[in-house]
């Protein structure tokens, strides 16, 4: 159980959720402790997880593509707080992650979940 919960979400890009999602936190390390503007420690993720199931977007009317699909942003926002609020198991594993829908060659995923606070 996380003692001092702090809410992170952020979009990366990478071949992978696990390589973005690493690549991402390795820069945010480097960014020096803010008092005014604290953040989650992302060091202290140890999984992600893709969010596959589009259920709850198909039961809101607003989705008809297939499971693990990519979304649009809005979509993709939807979703995450979605499974924040209801404190879904995918969000208390680590990360999870969704697939954006954007240009470009390389995959581009948001990102949510819970970490502590960083120090």
């Amino acid at each position: 159980m996380i003692t001092y919960p702090m809410l992170f979400r952020f979009t990366a890009s990478g071949p992978t959720p696990e390589e973005a999602f690493a690549a991402f936190a390795a820069r945010d390390s480097e960014q020096p402790y803010d008092l005014f503007r604290p953040r989650a420690d992302l060091s202290k993720v140890t999984r992600v997880k893709v969010a596959d199931s589009r259920d709850r977007l198909r039961a809101d009317g607003c989705f008809d593509g297939p499971d693990g699909g990519a979304l649009s942003e809005d979509d993709a926002d939807w979703l995450a707080d979605r499974l924040i609020e209801d404190d879904d198991p995918i969000v208390r594993c680590g990360a999870a992650a969704l697939l954006l829908r954007t240009p470009g060659d390389e995959p581009t995923w948001c990102f949510f979940g819970w970490s502590t606070r960083g120090e």
